[in-house]
């Protein structure tokens, strides 16, 4: 899938932390201060503030998210010194799953039922499913850094699937029951911590 010769991975991950740090910000602008704060009594503010409840749990949410990803992509990242056409293709992808996310998080602070809730899952996995597709794809290419073992670099690979299926199967649920596909997502954090762990364990740092 290569489209030329081997490039420097530092302008990519440049690249992507710039297009991230957008996203946060577009993210943070979503909440606004209640229209007509100025002349409203305290009574009436702080019941305006409880109103916006659902707006802040939705940004800290996708704020907790994209951090992950970008994380995830970081450390991946750090064993892949060189990239090539392919791999900045899939970067592409992975950045236009993360340019989805402020829509996606503005429509379930808005509408938490099952659509607006499967679209966000969806959103998400797509973002985690390409984060893994690039890690393969580097492998395939001979891009990571052969220090790496390769124990350590399918357990990377294997803590990005597992975060894909989370979010992957609370799409269906969340056609059902919204409130227990968001309760889904929270298993996210159990397989980073253990994926971390292993990793560890296996090298002595977590990619």
């Amino acid at each position: 899938m290569s489209t030329g010769p081997d490039l420097s991975s530092e302008r990519l991950i440049l690249f992507t932390d710039a297009v991230i740090a957008i996203t946060i910000t577009l993210l943070a602008l979503e909440i606004r201060p209640p229209e007509g704060a100025g002349g409203m009594s305290d009574a009436a503010l702080g019941a305006a503030l409880v109103a916006l409840g659902p707006a802040v749990l939705a940004w800290l949410l996708s704020f907790a998210v994209v951090g992950g990803f970008w994380i995830s992509h970081h450390r991946k990242f750090a064993f892949v010194p060189r990239v090539d056409g392919g791999l900045v293709l899939w970067n592409l992808l992975f950045l236009l799953a993360i340019g989805a996310v402020p829509f996606a998080t503005a429509l379930i602070a808005r509408n938490p039922g099952p659509l607006a809730t499967a679209l966000y899952g969806g959103v998400m996995t797509a973002g985690a499913a390409l984060l893994a597709a690039m890690w393969l794809h580097a492998g395939r290419a001979g891009l990571i850094d052969p220090a790496l073992p390769v124990p350590a670099r399918r357990l990377v690979l294997a803590g990005s699937l597992a975060v894909t299926g989370i979010f992957a199967l609370s799409v269906p649920v969340a056609l059902v029951l919204p409130d227990a596909a968001k309760f889904m997502w929270l298993l996210v954090l159990p397989v980073v911590l253990w994926r971390r762990q292993r990793t560890a364990a296996l090298r002595g740092e977590a990619p």
